[in-house]
């Protein structure tokens, strides 16, 4: 499949630079001096708005967010609507990867956990128990793409190693989409594919050359996919983990499981506890939870605690949106392979017709 980067363009930028410097000490000044909720709802609408993230993502990188940075099968392609939309890169469904399948992957045990572990890092109370006894309905609804996966941080890399080296752009970092996030995400579209679940991939790079404002511009290019695929019930926002040990070394999550060695996973669940309009973090919480019982039943072992936090992390796009982190900066790429087709084929039963 091609990949194009984006074309810088050069422009002017002194007073818009100005303008934005100036709103941006008008909304600091204005919440310290008791405007705080209206201050954080003007900048929740902002983040919504479409031209607004456009416009600051070009006046910050100098690049425009690209219709080539898309890759969706050719049935989705054709279940698209005509008029007013642009062209993908893709032009087939994943092909085959021949080095997938080299291990066959960890025997599933039968049945689901009884109990999940949940680290609550709001002031919220939930109840895990009651969601396994009630879970909510996420289940693909007809033809077309029914996930989404995009990534927020998308030059998130692992440890290299012999078979996997790659040039850096930071720590643990490189813009290789063959070494980093984006090619776990290119394993999961190629695991719900085989399962027959349509997925569109969001392959554009958020977090370099500018790391702030990442989330705001990963926001637009999911609401852009979102527009034009209003029938998807799956948002997922794939990441690596990446913690220092007081020894300075990397953490490592891998766990052995079936006789393997993978990456162990965590789901990150969002709130509006910061102040971010999501009404239905509940409704994520549950698919977590109800999805991270599926996991640690067939695969004991391979799932981190679900992690619910104050921040939103976008996840107020869909009931079904989530943040995935698969694996550290501690493990290899292949142990993140490994580990993120297990999730698929999970994620498949759960919100198969």
């Amino acid at each position: 499949m091609s990949r194009r980067r984006p074309v810088r363009r050069r422009t002017g930028i002194a007073l818009p630079a100005l303008a934005a410097l100036l709103c941006a000490a008008a909304l600091l000044v204005w919440h310290h001096t008791g405007g705080e909720a209206q201050a954080d709802a003007l900048l929740d609408a902002l983040s919504s708005s479409r031209p607004f993230v456009t416009s600051s993502f070009a006046l910050e990188t100098g690049l425009t967010l690209s219709e080539d940075s898309l890759r969706v099968p050719s049935a989705a392609r054709q279940a698209a609507p005509a008029a007013g939309t642009a062209e993908t890169a893709a032009e087939s469904a994943y092909p085959a990867d021949e080095t997938a399948a080299a291990d066959d992957p960890p025997a599933a045990q039968d049945g689901r956990a009884a109990t999940v572990e949940l680290r609550n890092d709001t002031d919220y109370t939930v109840d895990a128990a009651a969601m396994l006894d009630d879970p909510c309905t996420v289940r693909v609804t007809g033809d077309g793409p029914q996930v989404l996966i995009y990534h927020t941080h998308s030059t998130e890399a692992y440890t290299p190693d012999p078979d996997n080296p790659y040039k850096p752009s930071g720590s643990y970092r490189t813009r290789n989409a063959e070494q980093n996030v984006i090619r776990v995400g290119d394993e999961l579209c190629r695991t719900l594919e085989a399962h027959g679940i349509q997925t569109v991939h969001i392959t554009e790079i958020f977090d370099d050359p500018a790391y702030n404002g990442s989330y705001g511009r990963s926001l637009t290019a999911a609401q852009r996919v979102l527009a034009q695929y209003p029938d998807i019930p799956v948002t997922i926002d794939l990441h690596r983990d990446a913690v220092v040990l007081d020894d300075g070394s990397q953490y490592r999550t891998a766990a052995e499981i079936g006789g393997q060695t993978l990456a162990r996973m965590m789901l990150v669940v969002g709130t509006d506890a910061s102040g971010l309009s999501h009404p239905d973090w509940r409704q994520n919480l549950n698919f977590a939870v109800n999805l991270q019982a599926d996991l640690e039943g067939a695969y004991p072992g391979l799932m981190r605690p679900v992690n619910l936090r104050r921040q939103r992390f976008n996840t107020h796009l869909r009931p079904g949106s989530l943040l995935l982190e698969v694996g550290s900066s501690g493990d290899t790429l292949d142990e993140a392979l490994k580990a993120v087709r297990l999730f698929g084929d999970a994620l498949a039963a759960r919100i198969g017709a």
